[in-house]
């Protein structure tokens, strides 16, 4: 009924035209029913029987067709659905980025990204809210896969007009007796932080105390002190009244990937994850500051 006749049937099936007119016989007796009336040259005619039938078998092969069609999307990993929270550092800029790149090859993909504590994406990913989570801790954890990911430097906060803006590098004694801004001491920053000031044995006049880094850099902005802060943030930071200054001895910043250990990661999310690896892994590489 596609091909219009036998001779076309038989050329798109690869059979004969006998073939043809056997399976025809064929299905006529199957269903006890006349499928097509034959016309002089045997020419045929499809009965208004075979058009209620063919609406029914062309509705079933477009959808066994849809079905191949999804198959192969799966086993190309671009199309399914991921739910990703991550912490604020990766989130306010290197991370979007990335996941632009990733949802514009594979366009039939629904993903949701969420910018949220590290604590809650912990909870997000072991409850099954999320797939994948961004986070700060180091933790183990019974219901948790953790991928770390590369180790990237620290970088200080200074308004451009400050006078260690004229400095290459800071070391901790460039701080005394400056007002600093903390971030807050549930980070890995905040420890290793407090530890490059307590081995030198330097005073600082602690002031404000944020859980962000970009509400550090902002702060910092306003003329509130200095502050140390993660270089994604430092990165993704657009005022031009602040400066970032790499530091010595180096403070170095590691977030990890975190998974559910539970159930094994989707071909997309897999991909997902070395992707995200392998984007910080670059961005490690490139930093530089000015």
């Amino acid at each position: 009924m596609i091909s219009g006749g036998i001779t076309a049937a038989a050329a798109a099936l690869h059979v004969t035209q006998p073939a043809v007119s056997r399976l025809i016989r064929e299905l006529e007796g199957q269903i006890g029913v006349a499928m097509f009336e034959r016309r002089s040259g045997g020419r045929l005619r499809p009965t208004s029987d075979a058009v209620t039938l063919f609406r029914d078998v062309e509705r079933y092969f477009v959808g066994l067709d849809q079905i191949g069609q999804t198959a192969a999307e799966l086993r190309r990993h671009s199309i399914g659905r991921l739910r990703v929270g991550s912490l604020p550092a990766l989130y306010v800029g290197l991370l979007p980025r990335f996941v632009g790149r990733f949802l514009a090859a594979r366009p039939e993909l629904n993903l949701e990204l969420y910018g949220i504590p590290s604590d809650t994406v912990i909870d997000w990913v072991t409850s099954g809210r999320c797939d994948i989570g961004f986070v700060d801790p180091p933790f183990e954890h019974p219901s948790i896969k953790r991928h770390p990911l590369a180790a990237v430097p620290a970088v200080a906060a200074l308004p451009a007009s400050h006078r260690l803006a004229q400095q290459s590098v800071l070391r901790a004694s460039d701080f005394a007796d400056e007002t600093f801004i903390s971030i807050s001491r549930s980070t890995q920053l905040r420890v290793r932080v407090d530890t490059f000031f307590l081995a030198s044995d330097v005073n600082r006049r602690l002031g404000q105390e944020t859980p962000l880094s970009i509400v550090a850099c902002s702060l910092v902005a306003a003329g509130a002190g200095l502050a140390i802060v993660d270089p994604f943030t430092a990165n993704a930071f657009g005022d031009l009244d602040v400066v970032f200054r790499p530091l010595e001895p180096r403070i170095d910043v590691q977030f990890s990937i975190i998974t559910s250990a539970q159930s094994p990661l989707s071909g997309l999310a897999h991909d997902f994850v070395t992707g995200a690896e392998e984007e910080i892994e670059r961005f490690a590489r490139s930093l530089t500051w000015r």
